[in-house]
């Protein structure tokens, strides 16, 4: 079974697609900068996603459950 893949085009994007509940997979299709990685670790991972790297970008998973939204 092939997962859904959306693709983002920058931070705001890929939180949004996240957040919105129907989309477990998202691909962060832009040069993301040692910084903005870390900002997405820490604002996600502790949410209990998933990052990998395939080929030159990354690729953020999320469990099936709604994020809650970060203050």
């Amino acid at each position: 079974m092939k997962q859904q893949l959306s693709t983002a085009a920058n931070y705001g994007e890929a939180c949004e697609m996240l957040r919105s509940g129907y989309v477990k997979h998202v691909r962060l299709n832009w040069n993301v900068g040692s910084d903005e990685f870390f900002r997405i670790a820490s604002d996600w991972c502790d949410t209990g996603a998933k990052i990998k790297k395939d080929g030159d970008s990354f690729i953020i998973s999320v469990k099936g459950f709604p994020i809650p939204r970060q203050h």
